[in-house]
């Protein structure tokens, strides 16, 4: 009898989303499309920006599994996308989501999420060679460095009041390199916490900080003087107003510091900070419940201390989205 009660409340539902950008920079393109609360904000370092501007088309789509349990209500949802590049194709990749939400009381939810992004290429790079190499020559050869990301994520809301639902979360991942770059496999953990906030009934407020420390191999990394292990802090805010019948405005600052921890003197991340500021402007207009048009622009701006002048990065969309 419960097993016919839930097949009777469960419902499936699906969607997808088209987005078209210009980008400046392909290097960074992907680093700042996911510095963001609910992305990966801390990608791997790119060594080498300024990679050439490019077109570049995200189809994403989803299905969704909702029903009734006896905790309360449960979701299971598989997401899937890319980011295909017209001129830049090294840089085409794709991205996968699976997400386990249970309810656990009324005003609590738990999450489960496993991201997977394989193929991520950073672009070209110097490839180090081991210490006890004399080649002069192959210290300067480049190579494409590209890489996996796992990440598995918890997160805890709690529904405090009508108006604000605070949440809190920890991530585990890693990241693996392929060759000659798998010296810099990394795993990370983060802690976080996000507040979102009903400021009016057309003004809401999202805001959240992360903590993360990644990890390499002392073993590996020794070899070739490199290390980019790092600690990370990272913090944004999002609000959210609704300004006209349907028509929705969304604007985004963030900022990151990474700190990072490498020993080895003779290393370029020695003694090495970076900092991110990044900033995002989206409207959204809502034809019908379903369906919604957007345009949107973004500008980051990061630094190494061991760097002379500023990297500064722009992105500018256009796309659709539908539910059914």
């Amino acid at each position: 009898m419960l097993l016919s009660a839930n097949s009777v409340q469960a419902e499936w539902s699906a969607g997808f989303d088209f987005n078209t950008y210009y980008t400046d920079d392909v290097g960074l393109f992907s680093v700042t499309r996911r510095l963001s609360l609910d992305e990966d904000p801390t990608q791997p370092i790119v060594d080498e920006p300024n990679q050439g501007s490019d077109f570049v088309y995200e189809p994403n789509a989803y299905v969704r599994w909702d029903t009734v349990n006896n905790l309360g209500e449960f979701q299971l949802s598989l997401d899937a996308g890319g980011y295909i590049f017209q001129d830049h194709s090294d840089y085409t990749h794709g991205f996968f989501q699976l997400a386990i939400e249970q309810g656990l009381t009324e005003r609590t939810k738990l999450s489960l999420l496993y991201d997977f992004i394989p193929g991520l290429y950073i672009g070209k790079n110097a490839a180090p060679q081991p210490q006890h190499s004399a080649s002069e020559e192959h210290d300067k050869h480049e190579a494409d460095e590209q890489l996996d990301s796992h990440i598995l994520a918890m997160h805890l809301d709690y529904q405090l009041t009508e108006a604000l639902i605070l949440r809190g979360l920890v991530r585990y991942g890693i990241r693996l390199y392929d060759p000659p770059f798998s010296y810099r496999d990394t795993q990370f953990f983060t802690l976080g916490s996000h507040a979102e906030w009903l400021i009016t009934p057309d003004i809401e407020l999202v805001a959240g900080y992360h903590f993360e420390r990644g990890y390499t191999d002392s073993d590996e990394t020794v070899q070739y003087q490199d290390d980019i292990a790092y600690i990370n802090h990272f913090a944004s805010a999002e609000l959210k107003i609704h300004v006209l019948h349907g028509l929705f405005l969304n604007a985004i600052f963030d900022y990151e510091h990474n700190d990072y921890t490498s020993s080895y003197v003779g290393d370029t991340h020695y003694n090495g900070n970076e900092n991110v500021f990044q900033g995002e402007l989206e409207l959204v207009y809502e034809l019908t419940e379903l369906t919604a048009l957007k345009t949107g622009w973004q500008h980051g701006k990061r630094k190494f201390n061991y760097e002379s002048d500023s990297v500064r990065n722009n992105n500018v969309w256009i796309g659709a989205e539908c539910h059914f």
